[in-house]
């Protein structure tokens, strides 16, 4: 299957096409005008060399700017549509063919069939034993070390019971569904293109346009498909009228599995993801959770050397991994428990620098042993995969996540946040011994402080550029390279001032070092999410009857007004142009509660507006 790379050559053609973006939206209602205005739109949401480089464009097209390029386009509709034409003929087409379409049909009526007669049955009870030692997350820096013993073998072991009879039957149909799928052969070129996908349904019908029209303001030009779950279709509009505005579409099931299957299956929550991967019609994704904003440019995210070498990139969580290690019986995998390749996220520095006694390692963390699912644990609001180079995965993954609730889930993250399809992907990678690279700089923190000193609330996960973050980690290779290349195991001796929080802050940085940490690439806004309906009824972000603001330090995005961004994108989408997004449809029981919602849109919008300036100044 063959991988489209876009050419160097071709980059200022495409960050003038991000600007045109911009700018066609100086044909709405509220940004029809001048130069004046131009420069209003750009400042409210750009700012230092963005801002600075979309301003000169601006002004070299004249005061007139605006009103040419309406001229020139007719209206916002067609200069979008102007644009997206210019950038699918750089590129293979995105849009499944009939003939792709059934082809894929066959090989996934064959895959679903293979996962209906291969899943476990029963499930887990979830009981754990009482003597667990697992007590809560546990994590990566100084103050979790003394905790990092509770990581071991036997301590893991002992906590989520699996009983011998439900191993057997779990080994069984696991290896049955890996044997299969060595026999099937996805048809050639049914999947084409580089794209974005995300899962829409329900409230994140809407959260997904926000994130996307987001994109098109920072300059991001690449395809977006938005999957509709089977259980959420009649979101007519927002498929229809409203998506391909922003060279985005709707994708279903329907693409590429039979009425039949999926009519006899049930699929929910987390599993959603894999079938939007299944069902997208790119070779190469970036799938992003609906609520999950990138704040710097992606057009050549795919070019980028972490993805070309590897096919698949994903980030990581705050903790530590706490899988069973009954799942790599279940799996079949070999676990070398006498040979460590790793402490936590550092596997360059030798071993034998951190470990005192090589010979006895039963309290060592049993994810630092070869064969293990690498730390640290995995945090999947977005990860890249190629399909031609990843297709085992993402199928191995689909079985995963279509048993998850039952059995995988909870074998995979015991008694830790966030349990669901995130370790899925990896746990799929290290089975077939793909290549993969998880970033390694450490997830960051947006938030406020409550008033009445309540506590720090976190609203985003922050996540890295993945290549200033692989720049950093090629330097420490050849920075430890340098130190101990050559050297022989038993002539490498224990150094007891070594500590990962060192290797983190020497060769990845820190906010309170010299070298700072990479750039921030997403904002994956979960606490409150931009959903109107609910900002609303629970008053959010108000405090004695005063809208304030939940991203207190822009500079950690780059300095970009996100918040404004999400909310000018309600505003527009719910309360002007009154799109009809079915679940607002449902919650909404009369015009004037859509009314009073949008009235607190408008006024949270207003102070955002008022703020803006002080809050990209920081």
């Amino acid at each position: 299957m063959p991988l489209v790379t876009r050419r160097y050559g071709k980059a200022l053609r495409l960050a003038l096409l991000g600007l045109l973006v911009c700018l066609v939206f100086l044909g709405t209602t509220r940004y029809n005008g001048d130069h004046a205005a131009a420069e209003e739109y750009l400042r409210k949401y750009l700012s230092g060399g963005q801002l600075e480089h979309a301003l000169n464009s601006v002004a070299a097209h004249g005061s007139d700017a605006a009103a040419a390029l309406r001229q020139g386009v007719g209206s916002d509709q067609q200069a979008v549509d102007q644009q997206h034409t210019q950038d699918h003929a750089s590129t293979q087409s995105s849009t499944l063919g009939p003939d792709s379409t059934a082809k894929l049909k066959r090989f996934y009526e064959e895959v679903f069939t293979h996962l209906k007669n291969f899943s476990p049955e029963g499930k887990s009870q979830r009981i754990y034993k009482e003597d667990c030692p697992l007590h809560g997350d546990i994590g990566f820096r100084p103050e979790n070390y003394d905790e990092w013993p509770t990581l071991a073998h036997d301590s893991l072991e002992n906590c989520l019971e699996i009983s011998p009879e439900e191993v057997t039957m779990l080994k069984k149909n696991h290896a049955a569904y890996v044997d299969v799928l060595g026999s099937l052969r996805l048809p050639k070129n049914v999947y084409k293109g580089k794209g974005i996908v995300t899962v829409g349904g329900g409230k994140f019908s809407l959260l997904a346009l926000l994130v996307i029209r987001s994109m098109r303001e920072l300059g991001t030009t690449l395809p977006v498909e938005v999957f509709i779950p089977p259980s959420d279709l009649g979101e007519n509009q927002f498929c229809d009228e409203i998506l391909p505005q922003y060279n985005a579409k709707c994708v279903y099931l329907s693409d590429v599995l039979p009425p039949n299957v999926i009519a006899n299956s049930q699929f929910t929550g987390y599993q959603f993801k894999s079938l939007s991967l299944i069902a997208s019609s790119f070779e190469d994704v970036l799938f992003l959770d609906a609520d999950n904003f990138p704040v710097k440019r992606l057009n050549d995210v795919f070019d980028l050397a972490p993805y070309k070498t590897t096919g698949f990139v994903l980030w990581p969580d705050f903790w530590r991994r706490t899988t069973q290690p009954i799942y790599y019986d279940i799996a079949d995998i070999t676990v070398n428990r006498r040979k460590r390749i790793r402490n936590c996220f550092d596997d360059l520095t030798p071993p034998e620098v951190y470990t005192k006694n090589t010979k006895s390692m039963d309290d060592i963390p049993f994810h630092d042993f070869e064969g293990t699912i690498p730390d640290v644990s995995t945090e999947s609001g977005q990860l890249m995969i190629s399909k031609s180079t990843h297709l085992p995965t993402i199928l191995l993954a689909l079985y995963y996540n279509v048993n998850g609730p039952s059995w995988y889930y909870p074998m995979f993250s015991q008694r830790a946040a966030g349990e669901g399809d995130k370790e899925t992907f990896l746990a799929a990678a290290n089975f077939y011994g793909l290549p993969f690279y998880q970033v390694k700089t450490a997830t960051g923190v947006e938030g406020y402080h409550r008033a009445n000193n309540e506590g720090f609330r976190g609203v985003a996960m922050l996540q890295h550029d993945l290549n200033q973050d692989y720049l950093r980690y090629q330097a420490a290779a050849d920075a430890i390279e340098a130190k101990y290349g050559g050297k022989t195991a038993k002539s490498i001796k224990y150094d007891k001032l070594y500590s990962l929080d060192n290797f983190y802050k020497t060769f990845f940085g820190s906010e309170n070092s010299a070298l700072k940490e990479c750039d921030v690439m997403f904002a994956h806004s979960h606490a409150p999410k931009f959903d109107p309906y609910g900002l609303w009824t629970q008053n959010e972000l108000v405090q004695d009857g005063k809208h304030f603001r939940s991203y207190t330090s822009l500079e950690k995005i780059n300095n970009y007004d996100l918040e404004l961004s999400a909310i000018d994108s309600i505003h527009k989408f719910v309360c002007l142009d009154k799109v009809n997004f079915k679940y607002l449809s449902e919650k909404i029981q009369s015009k004037q509660e859509h009314q009073e919602m949008c009235d607190y849109i408008s006024k949270r919008r207003e102070f955002l507006l008022s703020t803006h300036q002080q809050a990209i100044s920081k």
